[in-house]
């Protein structure tokens, strides 16, 4: 005899033999929104790291103020060379020192630095400062003339550098 199949039984093999059920996207959407949420995270460190914090290094440090102290018109007499008519040398400079103090130190001692500089631009002839190379070791050499101390002072003047204004030779 045959047994009459169940219908619950039938039921189950109707469930069995159905499509399958479609996977959920969820997870999809939550995988892409993970990775997109990583990509702000990221974006957002490199800004700040790059943009944020360099521009903040900028804005700590000070910008270095230079101090200009004009000095007044040289005019010496070369030393004369072999044979030649009497040369003479008119210039201009200007000094450049750090600070204000710097400055004002320099302004104190204005006989001493213009007797250092006179002695140096005295002793040249026309052409050893005719030269651009002349010219740029003369700049040196007061420079380090006008570092030393002067009489009375143990300490050695801050000068950034010297430069010529004007510059005759006659």
């Amino acid at each position: 005899m045959a047994i009459a199949p169940n219908k619950k039984d039938a039921k189950d093999d109707a469930e069995v033999t159905r499509a399958p059920r479609k996977k959920s996207n969820k997870k999809l959407f939550v995988m892409i929104a993970v990775g997109v949420l990583a990509l702000l995270v990221a974006g957002a460190g490199a800004y700040y790291f790059f943009v944020y914090k360099s521009g903040a290094d900028t804005v700590e440090t000070k910008p270095v103020v230079q101090i200009f102290v004009p000095l007044e018109v040289f005019t010496v007499n070369l030393r004369p060379e072999s044979g030649d008519n009497q040369q003479y040398l008119q210039a201009i400079m200007t000094l450049q020192v750090p600070s204000e103090k710097d400055a004002q130190a320099l302004k104190d001692r204005m006989p001493e630095v213009r007797n250092r500089i006179l002695f140096i631009l005295s002793a040249k002839s026309a052409s050893e400062v005719a030269s651009v190379d002349g010219k740029v070791n003369l700049t040196s050499e007061i420079i380090e003339s006008l570092k030393k101390p002067f009489m009375g002072s143990e300490s050695e003047q801050s000068l950034s550098g010297a430069y010529f204004t004007s510059f005759i030779v006659q």
